[in-house]
């Protein structure tokens, strides 16, 4: 059965990619190298409702760049070159007894190309990004230990803010039609930025979360690895200090608040960014 993103997945690409109302300058670009992990035995069932689950490790390294083409037109790409999933082993709590080995799977991740493009909308900036994935990652794994969907998305996302010398603020609502089976979304994103210590550390306060339509016929995962039909809320909180005019590290935090067919943990994310 193919399935859907980790939510560590989604939040993650949801983050990466949230809102910017904003088009780099020609020439210009952002490129960061990350890890995240997520560890968690619990997990969000189809109604919503917080259900222990076997023990799951996922560690993600990846790469996101975005490079301004024109002025108005900047190409994105979110690359997961290396997915390691770990399933852990089960003993008796009693005998110790082993009753289920641990699993692990290796792979690629689903690659995620977006473009976005500056429209003409008065002195409000308002841009527009075509987001295609890519399914590059495993889906066919047969212990269930997937590192990619199987299946060719499309999303189309308005975004728009405002900002200052020292904050800004920003929103995005997109539409993500999605094939092979699983149900479309409607993704949205909030974000708050502010920049501190003679503008060496940003401090962004980050919200994302998708709403299923309902309209696909792929089946629910009981395992909320991978589902149709996710749902979540996710708070996010993220730092990037430059330790150099145009280099810098970052720190994230996000998790899920409420959802179903998703993992109950938060993920945490730390890189090294070039700008």
């Amino acid at each position: 059965m193919k399935q859907l993103f980790l939510l560590f997945f989604t939040i993650l690409f949801v983050v990466n990619v949230s809102s910017q109302a904003w088009t780099k300058p020609k020439g210009q670009g952002f490129y960061k190298f990350d890890y995240t992990v997520i560890q968690t035995n619990k997990v969000y069932d189809p109604g919503g409702k917080v259900v222990p689950f076997r023990t799951l490790g996922n560690h993600t390294l990846s790469l996101y760049g975005e490079r301004g083409i024109t002025d108005k037109f900047t190409i994105q790409a979110y690359i997961p070159f290396f997915v390691r999933n770990v399933l852990n082993e089960t003993k008796g709590a009693q005998t110790g007894v082993l009753l289920e080995p641990g699993i692990e799977e290796n792979n690629i991740g689903d690659i995620d190309i977006a473009f976005r493009y500056a429209l003409p909308f008065g002195s409000l900036p308002v841009s527009a990004t075509l987001l295609l994935g890519l399914p590059t990652g495993n889906s066919t794994q047969n212990s269930g230990l997937f590192t990619g969907d199987g299946e060719f998305n499309q999303m189309l996302k308005l975004s728009t803010g405002v900002g200052a010398t020292k904050w800004w603020t920003q929103f995005g609502l997109g539409y993500n039609n999605r094939t092979k089976g699983f149900s479309d979304e409607v993704r949205y994103d909030a974000e708050f930025g502010y920049k501190m210590f003679n503008q060496k550390l940003f401090t962004i306060v980050k919200f994302s979360g998708i709403e299923s339509i309902n309209n696909g016929t792929e089946a629910v995962s009981s395992t909320g690895l991978f589902s149709n039909n996710v749902e979540f809320l996710s708070p996010g909180l993220e730092f990037l200090y430059f330790i150099k005019p145009k280099l810098g590290l970052s720190f994230r935090a996000a998790g899920a608040v409420k959802g179903q067919n998703v993992l109950a943990a938060p993920s945490f994310s730390f890189g090294a960014f070039i700008q």
